[in-house]
């Protein structure tokens, strides 16, 4: 899935597979992985055969092999496409771990690991390049620089997963391998490799005319309407700290519907700035009694770091002259740094 292209497809002659023998790897190649992880990403074995620019019967062999060789089914067919079975969920994650590990023993046999991704002409990056993000950060950054990016590199295939939550999920797909790169709040897990961009102030979000909620006993007499994302648990365990738990008058899942019923005077909810940006006209935002921000970054696995799709996109979209560029109004509002520290990772990856 992630490298600077795709792996090409070209099933060798029966005769020439490699016979599995007991205690070796698994006599799965190149051609293999490709038809898997095309499969998965496209759900179907034809779009797959055009991604890879070879016949569907290709593609089908080439799962078919992989499937004897593993001794279990990894898709379920039907009419509605192809979809992982539990057991091709698995595989798929090491399967996509180990393309990114060929590319990084291709690049390192040709000396190309060492450079910047300014380093390469725009024709050397081609390919899909998955990347999740909270649905704020599509918006406000990742949305507006698209464009330009698609120009600069156009065999490059951006697919942008969103997620309802600003944590969770980004975490879970990055560390398995379905995104190359995620975008979302800061710390995630540690075997990752985390970069900060900038920090955004969560708001407390109230009809216009309503008197401010400015200490922590007028926020538990009001009625919070809670949005029930992954950012919940961590705005909540704030609020603990400084005051006691909160106690939420209703659960919503979506933050525009939450955004209504404040609107319409029936209580309040807190929101990072990115989320209600533009404000709404009806609406006030005002920091919590006791601020709390949420720092943004970038994370990727070890190996995905290193790609070099990941590199161009982080330094074509992701720089601070680029985020601020973007940030328009908002510049004042968001905390920038002007130079990024390295990435968390880069001790280990430098080691590895």
């Amino acid at each position: 899935m992630s490298g600077p292209g795709t792996l090409r497809l070209s099933l060798p002659a029966p005769d020439a597979e490699a016979e599995s023998l007991p205690g070796r790897l698994p006599a799965l190649g190149t051609h293999h992985l490709a038809a898997l992880i095309g499969v998965a990403d496209t759900g179907s074995f034809s779009e797959a055969a055009l991604r890879l620019g070879v016949a569907q019967s290709t593609v089908s062999q080439a799962v078919q092999a992989a499937e004897k060789e593993l001794g279990t089914r990894l898709f379920e067919r039907g009419r509605r496409g192809a979809f992982p079975t539990p057991a091709g969920v698995r595989v798929l994650i090491h399967a996509r771990r180990a393309a990114a590990a060929l590319d990084d023993l291709r690049r390192a046999a040709s000396d190309q690991g060492t450079h910047h991704p300014a380093d390469h002409q725009t024709a050397d990056l081609c390919g899909p390049l998955h990347i999740v993000s909270c649905r704020s950060v599509i918006r406000h950054f990742l949305t507006p620089a698209l464009g330009g990016f698609q120009r600069r590199y156009p065999q490059v295939q951006v697919v942008l997963h969103d997620t309802s939550g600003e944590h969770d999920d980004i975490e879970r797909m990055v560390a398995s391998g379905e995104a190359d790169l995620g975008l979302g709040r800061l710390p995630m897990r540690p075997e990752l490799c985390s970069q900060p961009l900038f920090a955004d102030e969560y708001l407390i979000v109230a009809a216009a005319g309503q008197p401010r909620l400015k200490t922590w006993d007028a926020f538990h007499r009001a009625a919070y309407i809670v949005c029930e994302e992954d950012c919940a648990p961590h705005i909540a365990a704030h609020i603990a700290l400084h005051s006691r738990p909160p106690t939420p008058a209703v659960r919503l899942k979506d933050a525009q519907v939450a955004l209504g019923m404040v609107a319409e005077g029936h209580g309040f909810t807190v929101l990072t700035r990115l989320v209600v940006w533009p404000l709404p006209s009806g609406l006030q935002a005002y920091p919590l009694p006791a601020p709390l921000w949420r720092t943004v970054g970038s994370v990727a696995t070890v190996q995905a770091s290193r790609q070099p799709l990941v590199l161009a996109f982080q330094d074509a979209v992701l720089s601070p002259a680029a985020l601020r560029a973007r940030s328009g109004p908002l510049a004042g509002s968001l905390r920038f740094t002007g130079l990024f520290p390295a990435p968390e990772c880069a001790q280990r990856v430098g080691n590895s």
